[in-house]
């Protein structure tokens, strides 16, 4: 069940004198998004990589402008302040490769845990999404990740919206929400230095754990249009590359993909 309450003392020293370069780890019982707090100090000149974790968000924000929506305590609600330095191409990167971090922190969390990427940074469990992840870009080069993982969500009431949602307790992981920050927050900070430094070196390992790949999809981008077809590759840019029925291919940088039944 939900637990509020901030992260203990020592996990956060431990984070701020650890060889991962935090710069600063702040707790807020309720913000209206970390996204936003994240970003303000950003605007003060802050440097990476600050977090910012809290219990609940009255404002919290997925892709596409949608609501996040979660009960107090029973996610882990985090945003990371970024400074990366890499060639312009290799920005759209930075939603793909925090997936992936998501993705292996997760699977140390429980080895019977069936963890897949929907492209681009969905998490699933099985088909069910468990965790979403909102990067936004800031004027001067900064960027913020917003991550928002279903810890517990078990007795939690949850509309329509919500209903295909679930958790990794409901998955049978028995996580401990500052355990949880404390692996994926160190998990993070080494796959970004290593994209600083390599910057498509990852996406073999993202597209191995991105279920969207072979399968029939249809995809909705931002101006309401759609592309139906089988998703083929993840190019080196990050876009989704779907095959269509005449033959040809298209790239999708940006929309909401859903997975279909095969024909």
């Amino acid at each position: 069940m939900p637990v509020t309450g901030p992260p203990p003392a020592a996990l956060v020293r431990g984070l701020l004198a650890g060889p991962d370069g935090i710069a600063a780890v702040e707790w807020h019982p309720v913000v209206d998004s970390t996204n936003a707090v994240a970003a303000a100090a950003a605007a003060r000149g802050a440097p990476e990589i600050g977090v910012v974790v809290a219990d609940a968000q009255t404002a919290g924000r997925g892709r596409h402008g949608r609501r996040w929506q979660s009960p107090p305590g029973a996610s882990l609600l985090l945003s990371l302040l970024v400074r990366p330095v890499v060639p312009p191409a290799a920005v759209s990167l930075l939603p793909l490769l925090t997936g992936l971090a998501l993705a292996e922190t997760v699977d140390r969390c429980g080895p019977a845990l069936p963890v897949a990427l929907k492209w681009p940074n969905d998490l699933l469990l099985g088909s069910r999404k468990a965790a979403g992840i909102l990067v936004e870009g800031l004027p001067g080069g900064a960027a913020v990740v917003g991550i928002g993982v279903n810890v517990d969500w078990r007795g939690v009431e949850r509309g329509a919206e919500l209903a295909g949602a679930t958790s990794l307790a409901e998955a049978g992981a028995a996580v401990d929400r500052w355990a949880l920050l404390a692996d994926l927050v160190s998990g993070f900070a080494r796959r970004y230095r290593a994209w600083q430094a390599l910057p498509a070196a990852f996406l073999d390992g993202y597209r191995a754990r991105c279920t969207t790949l072979g399968r029939p999809v249809m995809v909705t981008r931002r101006a309401g249009d759609t592309v139906t077809g089988v998703a083929t590759a993840v190019r080196v840019d990050g876009a989704l590359i779907v095959r269509v029925d005449d033959g040809g291919t298209v790239a999708v940088t940006a929309g909401d993909v859903e997975h279909l039944r095969p024909a």
